[in-house]
């Protein structure tokens, strides 16, 4: 008796392994739909970087702006994967979103095929020159804005990219931000 319990259990598991092995080899029977591209696809806009380590002044917050000196250089050093991408620094001062304006200055960095700029986006502020944004004692927030696509009111505007079967996408842009607090006192410097 014990021996036909046996046999009946060894061979209702070989008959669902052996069914479990016909729905998993049935797989490879049904079609598959592949499509082949053309082409190999471009590659989606990356975000370009601001590199902490190589930022001047590397203090965030200046304390005393015109205390010591009458010249402060800002500087930023990007690096960005997509090397042929224009890479554009803007620099704000005192930003105010309620009245919104361009930015103080805009400095565009070269392309030297290498995901690292050679150049830096520079700012140089002098509290000695006539229409100097940071001539007001009191704090004020300077900004670098490094973006790869172009800006309206600070916001990216993406850019149509017609891919090779007539359809297009949009290929976003991006904008990366450093900013640093300087309070200006009074001092020599005029």
């Amino acid at each position: 008796m014990m021996e036909a319990t046996t046999r009946r259990y060894s061979w209702r598991r070989e008959l669902w392994l052996l069914m479990a092995a016909g729905c998993a080899a049935s797989g490879c029977l049904i079609p598959q739909d592949d499509t082949l591209l053309d082409s190999v696809p471009e590659f989606m806009n990356r975000p370009p970087r601001i590199i902490d380590s190589l930022v001047a002044p590397q203090q965030r917050f200046i304390p005393d702006f015109g205390a010591d000196g009458c010249d402060l250089a800002f500087e930023v050093a990007v690096e960005d994967p997509d090397v042929d991408d224009r890479i554009v620094v803007h620099w704000y001062v005192d930003y105010n979103p309620q009245d919104p304006r361009g930015p103080y200055r805009q400095y565009e960095l070269a392309s030297t095929r290498e995901p690292r700029r050679s150049d830096r986006g520079t700012l140089l502020i002098s509290l000695a020159s006539a229409n100097n944004p940071l001539s007001t004692p009191g704090p004020h927030l300077v900004e670098a804005l490094v973006s790869d696509a172009e800006l309206v009111d600070r916001v990216v505007r993406p850019r149509p990219v017609q891919l090779p079967d007539g359809t297009t996408i949009d290929n976003p842009g991006f904008v990366v931000t450093y900013s640093w607090v300087v309070n200006t006192v009074q001092g020599d410097c005029r």
